[in-house]
């Protein structure tokens, strides 16, 4: 007689490991997105929902401040670029 069990393991080792972590990311995100809908209903109920929206805005819009900062490549200040450009060109005449 077959176990049930080895039943389940035959075919989880017949299907690719990609497809399986797949599967377990989407298992886990349909699990956190009922309780983000039983926060959000939480969240509805409160009364300083107005306030609490403009600090999660706030809050996102620092993080993304941070981000961009730490990702993206800033670009040289005007005013550093036109020094150094003055600097080459002096120490090009002196010599």
């Amino acid at each position: 007689m077959v176990d049930a069990g080895d039943d389940d393991g035959e075919r989880a080792e017949r299907v690719s490991e990609p497809v399986l972590v797949a599967a377990g990311v989407a298992d886990l995100v349909f699990s956190r997105v009922g309780g983000a809908l039983r926060g959000a209903r939480s969240l509805l109920a409160r009364s300083d929902l107005a306030e609490l929206a403009r600090d999660g805005r706030e809050e996102l819009r620092q993080r993304g401040q941070l981000a961009l900062q730490r990702y993206v490549a800033v670009p040289e200040c005007h005013m550093e670029v036109l020094a150094r450009r003055v600097a080459h060109r002096t120490g090009q005449s002196d010599g």
